[in-house]
């Protein structure tokens, strides 16, 4: 962002090898989004386009993989179960779940805790987990040495790009599946929030605050990291994929996969997660006055509140955008044979990356449903 990329990868010293692994420190010390020198190399170490698998990588790059999708399936399934047991324990000692007339379940605050919570945890212990075995001290995720009032500045205009470009493809999609009488979201997954003071209050610490920080540290600060250590390029498309399907439901997938390559972009470029806790909290922050909106102004004011809003980021972030390219202050890290033939072709054959997709895959189409008048009348 201040500072443009020709290259070689974000973070690395022109003295330090440009042909990246995973396995062995880089020179100066930790940082967590460097790639590592290779351990294994089996190729001419003067041209890294010619590196060549060895078997002995083959398998430690196995073993990185299965380490970074084993995380995020434990706080898949972990958070899962987590929630099924705080909604078991609510129902026996006299939470009454309710309903709308129409079948809607209703929010309130209590329930917002509870779904919010187990993932909260799980991305917490998490990245604790993989900090105490990185070595790797807080500051060396939350650097401050690379993020100037320009870097602050295009960060920003490109998270109101990404939000408002994620939101029209959620409508084509929307719109599309529709079209072949299916929705994104069954009507059995639709919620109502009891909008009050202690709802808005609580869903805006839940919402606007815990959770961008927990995400942010699971899904920059551990699976984005991990990958770093084979292809920084890689690795922010991939955490970001990742992060999008963890939600459960194809429309927030889609607006997440696009806010989270802004995300991961932000996080090699600066080394740093403050950048993408900030903009994470950005957003929430942003979709949460819609609510509060609609609490004190009602849902007609609230609308057209939202519709500026959106069309004010598009706005903004188009003309960051245009800024950025005319000055050449937007590359991504090299991807080259040497990155090819050490991700796709090794993931493809890892039985944790796979069952980690079936596993996101289902719970995402399980939310779809058919289009119903209910539907189409929300």
């Amino acid at each position: 962002m201040d500072n443009n990329f020709n290259g070689q990868n974000y973070g690395q010293n022109s003295n330090e090898p440009a042909n990246n692994g995973y396995s062995a420190p880089v020179q100066g010390g930790y940082r967590p989004y460097v790639p590592y020198t290779p351990q294994y190399p089996s190729g001419n170490m003067g041209n890294g386009d010619m590196f060549e698998v060895s078997p002995q990588e083959r398998k430690a790059l196995k073993r990185q993989y299965f380490g970074t999708f084993g995380r995020a399936m434990v706080h898949c399934v972990g958070s899962f179960i987590m929630a099924q047991a705080i909604f078991i324990i609510m129902s026996l000692s006299g939470y009454e779940f309710r309903y709308t007339e129409d079948g809607t379940a209703i929010v309130d605050w209590l329930y917002n805790i509870a779904g919010s919570l187990p993932s909260i945890v799980f991305c917490i212990g998490i990245f604790l987990f993989d900090k105490g075995t990185s070595h790797a001290s807080a500051g060396d995720y939350f650097r401050t040495d690379r993020i100037g009032s320009k870097s602050v500045l295009a960060f920003f205009g490109m998270v109101m790009f990404a939000y408002a470009a994620a939101l029209i493809c959620q409508a084509l999609l929307i719109n599309g599946m529709f079209s072949i009488g299916i929705s994104p979201i069954s009507e059995d997954y639709l919620t109502e929030e009891e909008l009050s003071p202690t709802y808005l209050a609580v869903s805006f610490v839940t919402t606007a605050i815990l959770a961008p920080i927990a995400e942010e540290l699971m899904f920059r600060g551990v699976i984005l990291r991990r990958l770093s250590r084979i292809s920084q390029s890689f690795a922010i498309f991939m955490s970001a994929l990742i992060f999008g399907l963890m939600h459960g439901n194809f429309v927030q997938t889609v607006l997440c996969i696009c806010l989270g390559i802004v995300f991961g972009y932000a996080a090699v470029k600066t080394g740093s997660l403050i950048l993408p806790i900030a903009g994470h909290i950005f957003v929430n922050t942003s979709a949460m006055t819609n609510s509060f909106a609609e609490y004190y102004l009602g849902e007609e004011s609230a609308s057209i509140y939202w519709m500026l809003l959106i069309v004010g980021f598009g706005v903004i972030g188009t003309i960051t955008l245009i800024v950025l390219l005319a000055n050449h202050r937007i590359s991504f890290p090299q991807f080259n044979e040497y990155h090819k033939k050490r991700t796709f072709p090794i993931i493809f054959t890892c039985v944790s990356f796979w069952l980690m997709m079936c596993i996101y895959l289902f719970d995402c189409i399980s939310t779809c449903g058919p289009v119903t008048e209910k539907l189409m009348g929300e």
